[in-house]
């Protein structure tokens, strides 16, 4: 009912599937891996924190201890800044000092740039420098009073101050408590060396202002000593001897009575606290460059420490995940390959096997649980033992069906082969020219047939026999193929090699190039021609196109037709809709060839190529350059070419006909006999050529009725005496529609090279035309006997005539036909055509089954 107009058959529902990112998309493995995925993300994340802290700690108390190494630097240079100044304002030798203090400078100017500090840090160290070079050339120049230069030294104090405590800058409390006292030590030794500098120069200043300077100086100094004092600890000996000296010069700077200037007792108090100082500040800065580095490590330590346990973690558990996952996806696994196995490659070999005989049960999978996967293994199983009975059913019953397509084939193919045997007997029949034109196109439908029937035969799978055994020319495989085609007029052969392709191969080759020309003929405009030639390849091989000028094919039909050539012949739902490309390609592969769909030159059309391997090939040899002809000998005038066609000839050269391009059950087109090709004289296409608009090579109907003439001239004694006449015309009848079988008929492939032969006579290297060439220039040459009243040549109509150019008659004779004379010359044609295919037949095996 649902071909009824108007009626729509009801769409079933539509199947909504799954989303690809759907969780029921996913693989077992990757729901397992879900699973546990959570928990182990949480681990990750907090050992990855863990990680991450500890690494960045021990990266940073990685740099503080590369920064501490400023602090000993900031030291020695405080130290020999100190030292030089001291030097310089108590009038000393400064050349020690000044080299020590160059030295200390570089190396703190290195360590700048070698611990990369702090913006701060490095901006405090490089002020440092700078004030401490111009307060030394100031004192060493004397541009500054010792007044000024005390009050310019405290700032570089508080400077080295915060050098030393920012190179020094970690969380833990106790490096920084050590990097104050260090800092605190620095300034005292600092205040130390100030102190001492007035003491000792100190004579030049007046005794109040010298007073207040010491005063000024030691304000600060009760901070420092605390700061010291808690470093080293409040009831160690060394922060007692710090408070007491300190009180002790606190007591000498308040009396006004004690002077200051060189006073012993001063500098001794200065010295003991510098040397306490000094012993800090060594001890302190290794401290802390100790505690720093060991910090570091630690972290650093406990950064590896804390990355093996969450990565043991995350180990631990991916392994867990894997057993499981791998628990459930191995019998699954096993149970696709199976199934695929199966599908692909067991089943078909067991087809075959239960063909022969043999219906064993088949092999189970190698699943023997019993939860569920076991079950669906077992299930399985269970389609498997029924797929294989269908299939072997199913199998049997495409057997039948090939079987019983071959027998069809064969005797329609047998049918066909007899029709074609009336169709050449009433061929030899006819008389009329139109009635034998229809029997040739009668002839050519019928071959058509029987190609049709050796396709259904290559579509059912059955190998057509082949009765050639022996080597033939490639010129003779297109001329075979082209008679083949309907249009055959429309077919133009172009050059082609001399080689020879082995006889197993020859009859396929014929019916693959004859699909391709019927192919191209098809698709190809009613008046456009399609052209056919070969060209060797570089490995030996030969390359056939066949090229047409229809509309040719897009990018997709191409790409699509050269998949089905290439899978050679591969049976599909579409083998029957394309059996030309069926057939094509599994001809092509079963011989080892290759068909391949191009563009047309020029974007115009499709161009088929076939390639044939040179395994397939024999006689392959480069074509031989012409040589150079000699030129012949002058003459006044030259005979016309139609004289040339009339000469006697030897009975023994018409005797032996080449067979014609039709086919007679089981030739193919194709004898047994190879066919040598003949060289023709280069002057023979120039002379014999047909018009230009439709060419017509009808050398076959002339032979064979210049056979006839030359039968009648032999039953004639010539009559020397009679006068030679005007040549005869031979009127030349053409048709609508030019037949190709007259067009190959004096084709190299159709060519007896004994015939050819035997017409020649010893002449050394010389054509045997120049005979002719010879008469016409004798006859060219002969005396004129009579002459006018005025002195005129007379000359005689047909005296310069080529001898045996014309035959002899009445010229009134050349006005009429004589139809016995037609009625004989068909005759001999067409007894010619059947001598040439008794010939061609006689090395064939007959029956259907051949072509």
């Amino acid at each position: 009912m649902f071909d009824q107009p108007g009626l729509v058959p009801p769409a079933g529902p539509a199947i909504r599937k799954p989303a690809r990112w759907s969780l029921s998309n996913w693989p077992v493995r990757w729901k397992v891996v879900a699973i546990a995925v959570i928990p182990l993300l949480l681990a990750a994340v907090f050992g990855g924190v863990r990680v991450y802290s500890s690494t960045v700690e021990a990266r940073d108390l990685a740099v503080a201890a590369d920064r501490a190494d400023l602090v000993p630097a900031v030291n020695d240079y405080m130290v020999a800044l100190q030292n030089s100044l001291v030097t310089s304002a108590s009038g000393g030798d400064t050349a020690a000092t000044d080299t020590d203090y160059q030295s200390r400078s570089t190396e703190l100017q290195e360590r700048i740039d070698t611990v990369n500090p702090v913006s701060d840090v490095r901006l405090a160290a490089t002020n440092l420098l700078a004030l401490g070079q111009q307060l030394l050339a100031d004192v060493q120049t004397g541009r500054s009073t010792l007044r000024e230069q005390v009050t310019t030294f405290s700032p570089l104090l508080l400077t080295a101050e915060t050098a030393i405590t920012g190179s020094v800058r970690v969380a833990d409390e106790t490096v920084r408590v050590h990097a104050e006292g260090l800092a605190r030590a620095v300034g005292a030794r600092g205040q130390m060396a100030m102190q001492r500098m007035l003491v000792e120069a100190g004579a030049s200043l007046p005794e109040p202002e010298l007073r207040s300077s010491m005063v000024a100086l030691a304000g600060t100094e009760p901070s420092t000593v605390r700061g010291m004092a808690e470093l080293l600890g409040g009831s160690s000996d060394d922060a007692a001897a710090l408070r007491s000296q300190m009180v002790k010069r606190l007591e000498i700077l308040s009396d006004p009575a004690v002077p200051l200037a060189g006073n012993p007792e001063l500098l001794q108090s200065i010295q003991t606290t510098d040397d306490i100082a000094q012993r800090l500040v060594d001890d302190t800065t290794t401290d802390i460059i100790t505690t720093v580095r060991d910090q570091a490590a630690d972290a650093r330590n406990d950064a590896i420490r804390d990355a093996a346990v969450v990565l043991a973690a995350i180990v631990l558990v991916l392994l867990i995940v894997i057993l499981v996952a791998r628990s459930l996806t191995r019998p699954l696994r096993l149970l696709r390959d199976g199934a695929l196995s199966i599908a692909h490659q067991d089943l078909v070999r067991e087809i075959e096997r239960v063909k022969a005989g043999d219906e064993r049960e088949p092999d189970p999978l190698p699943i023997h649980t019993t939860e569920e996967i076991g079950q669906v293994a077992h299930a399985v199983d269970e389609l498997h033992a029924q797929a294989l009975l269908l299939a072997g059913d199913e199998a049997r019953l495409r057997v039948t069906v090939n079987d019983m397509f071959e027998t069809m084939s064969r005797r329609n193919k047998s049918l066909v082969d007899q029709q074609l045997s009336l169709i050449d007997s009433l061929e030899r029949d006819e008389e009329d020219p139109d009635r034998l034109a229809h029997l040739f196109r009668l002839d050519h439908l019928a071959t058509r047939m029987r190609r049709n029937g050796a396709n259904l035969l290559v579509l059912a799978g059955a190998q057509v026999a082949r009765g050639q055994s022996q080597a033939v020319p490639l010129a003779s495989l297109i001329g075979a193929a082209t008679s083949e085609v309907e249009e055959y007029q429309r077919v133009e052969v172009l050059t082609v090699p001399e080689c020879s392709v082995t006889g197993a191969v020859a009859g396929d080759a014929v019916h693959l190039l004859a699909e391709l020309i019927d192919n191209a003929l098809r698709y190809s405009p009613p008046t456009a021609q399609v052209r056919v030639g070969a060209a060797h390849t570089g490995n030996g091989g030969v390359l056939v196109d066949v090229e047409d000028a229809g509309l040719g094919m897009t990018e997709g039909d191409l790409r699509i037709s050269n998949m089905r050539l290439t899978a050679g012949g591969e049976v599909s739902p579409d083998s029957a809709r394309h059996m030309g490309l069926f057939v094509v390609g599994r001809l092509a592969r079963q011989h080892g060839m290759s068909v391949q769909l191009l563009d047309g030159d020029g974007g115009v059309g499709t161009k088929a190529q076939l390639y044939v391997p040179p395994e397939l090939l024999e006689g392959v040899t480069a074509a031989p350059e012409p040589e150079p002809q000699p030129e012949p000998e002058p003459v006044h005038q030259q005979p016309e070419a139609s004289s040339l066609f009339h000469d006697p000839v030897p009975e023994q050269a018409a005797a032996t006909i080449t067979p014609l391009p039709r086919r007679t059950p089981g030739s193919s087109g194709i004898t047994g006999e190879p066919v040598e090709q003949v060289e023709q004289p280069s002057w023979w296409p120039e002379e014999t050529a047909a018009p230009s608009d439709v060419p017509a090579d009808t050398s076959g109907y002339f032979t064979s009725r210049r056979r006839a003439q030359w039968e009648a001239q032999e039953n004639q004694e010539p009559e020397p005496d009679d006068p030679v006449t005007a040549p005869q015309e031979v009127p030349q009848t053409r048709s609508s529609d030019v037949d190709l079988i007259y067009q190959n008929m004096m084709s190299e492939w159709l060519v007896d090279p004994a015939d050819l032969q035997q017409l020649a006579t010893p002449q050394d290297w010389k054509s045997v035309w120049d005979n002719g060439w010879a008469a016409a220039a004798d006859v060219d040459n002969v005396p004129v006997e009579s002459h006018t009243d005025h002195g005129l040549p007379v000359r005689q109509p047909g005296a310069r005539l080529v001898p045996g150019g014309t035959s002899s008659g009445t010229p009134e004779q050349t006005q009429e036909r004589d139809p016995d004379a037609i009625r004989a010359s068909l005759g001999s044609h067409f007894g010619g055509v059947h001598a040439g295919r008794t010939q061609a037949s006689g090395n064939t095996n007959e029956g259907p089954e051949h072509e």
